[in-house]
C-alpha cells in the first residue's frame, strides 16, 4: 500500500524542480524528502529522479508516473471530501450543469431528487463544460448537463431535451443584430448559413445580457425557444422571418463505468422534470424589465 504522502512529495518535487524547494513547500527537512522518494522508488521498483547541482529532473519512469500519481491524489482527495456520508444520508450524488442550464433544469432535477430520495445527499455545481468533463474524468462528478458533449472513450451521452435557437427581434425596434455566442457548433452553423446576411452591431457570450438589452433598447438575435416564448406570446418580441433555426439540444453525460441501477433512477427523475411544463423565460433568464427586473441568472 502506497502512503499518499509519498505521492504528494513526488508531485511537489516535479512542480518545484528540486528536493530543497519541495522541502520548503512541505515544511519538511531535505532528509525527510529524500527518504520519502527512496521509499516510493523502492515500492515502484524504479528510479524516479536524477539529482544534479541545479535540482532534480525526472527519469523516463518518473515522467510516466506523473499522471498516475496525480490521478491517485485526486481520487483520494475526492474520497476524503465525500466520506463519511453526511448524517441522515445513505448515498451521495454529484451532478453539474453549464451556466445556461442551471435554472430551471438543474434546479428542478435537484428538487425532484430530494423529493423522491429524501436521504440522498446531492452535490451540485455550475461550471464551464470543459471543467465539468474534467471533473467527471477525475471522479468528482457523476453526471453533468451540457449542450455540446466532449466525447471520449467511456462517455455515455443521453439527449434530454430537443431545444432550438430561433432569431427574434424587438417589435418596437428590430435592429441592430446582436451575435450571441452559443458555442462552437452554433458558430459554425451560423457562419455557413448566414454569411453576409447579418452584420452584427454587437456581440456577447451570455444570452440573458443580450435579451435584456433587446427588451430595453431593441435589436435582434438568436435565443432558445423556451426562453423567448413568453415574450413572443405577449407581442414584445417577434420571430425574424425567412432565417434558419438551429438545433441546440441538451444532453446528460456521465462515465459509463459509473452507471448503476441507482443512477438510472436519478436519470428518470431528470427526464420527468425535463418534460414537465415550465416557463423558462421566468426561471432561466429573468422576467420582463417592466415587471420588476427580477434577475434569475
Amino acid at each position: 500500500m502506497i502512503d499518499i504522502n509519498l505521492l504528494t512529495t513526488f508531485i511537489e518535487i516535479t512542480r518545484t524542480g528540486s528536493f530543497i524547494n519541495a522541502a520548503k513547500k512541505l515544511h519538511l527537512t531535505q532528509t525527510a524528502i529524500t527518504v520519502r522518494v527512496k521509499n516510493l522508488e523502492q515500492a515502484l521498483g524504479c528510479q524516479l529522479f536524477i539529482r544534479n547541482k541545479t535540482g532534480a529532473r525526472l527519469t523516463e519512469h518518473g515522467t510516466r508516473f506523473v499522471s498516475y500519481a496525480s490521478q491517485i491524489i485526486q481520487t483520494w482527495e475526492s474520497a476524503r471530501r465525500m466520506l463519511p456520508f453526511p448524517e441522515g444520508s445513505n448515498a451521495i450524488l454529484s451532478i453539474g450543469g453549464e451556466m445556461s442550464l442551471w435554472n430551471p433544469l438543474l434546479l428542478s432535477w435537484v428538487s425532484g431528487l430530494k423529493q423522491s430520495f429524501p436521504q440522498l445527499y446531492v452535490r451540485s455545481q455550475v461550471g464551464e463544460p470543459a471543467t465539468l468533463h474534467a471533473q467527471m474524468v477525475a471522479g468528482d462528478l457523476n453526471a453533468a448537463l451540457v449542450h455540446e458533449p466532449d466525447y471520449w472513450p467511456g462517455m455515455q451521452v443521453m439527449q434530454i431535451l430537443e431545444e432550438k435557437l430561433i432569431c427574434v427581434r424587438s417589435c418596437h425596434k428590430p435592429g441592430p443584430y446582436i451575435f450571441i455566442d452559443w458555442g462552437e457548433s452554433f458558430r459554425n452553423q451560423h457562419d455557413l448559413a448566414l454569411s453576409g446576411h447579418f452584420k452584427a452591431g454587437m456581440a456577447v457570450n451570455l444570452g440573458p445580457l443580450a435579451l435584456l438589452h433587446i427588451l430595453e433598447y431593441g435589436g435582434s438575435g438568436y435565443f432558445r425557444t423556451r426562453v423567448v416564448q413568453k415574450f413572443l406570446d405577449e407581442g414584445v418580441l417577434e420571430r425574424v422571418p425567412e432565417v434558419p433555426e438551429f438545433s441546440h439540444p441538451i444532453y446528460l453525460v456521465y462515465p459509463r463505468d459509473g452507471a448503476s441501477p441507482e443512477l438510472e433512477q436519478y436519470i428518470e427523475v431528470l427526464q420527468r422534470v425535463a418534460q414537465a411544463p415550465s416557463n423558462w423565460s421566468q426561471h432561466n433568464e429573468f422576467v420582463h424589465p417592466d415587471a420588476g427586473r427580477e434577475y434569475l441568472q
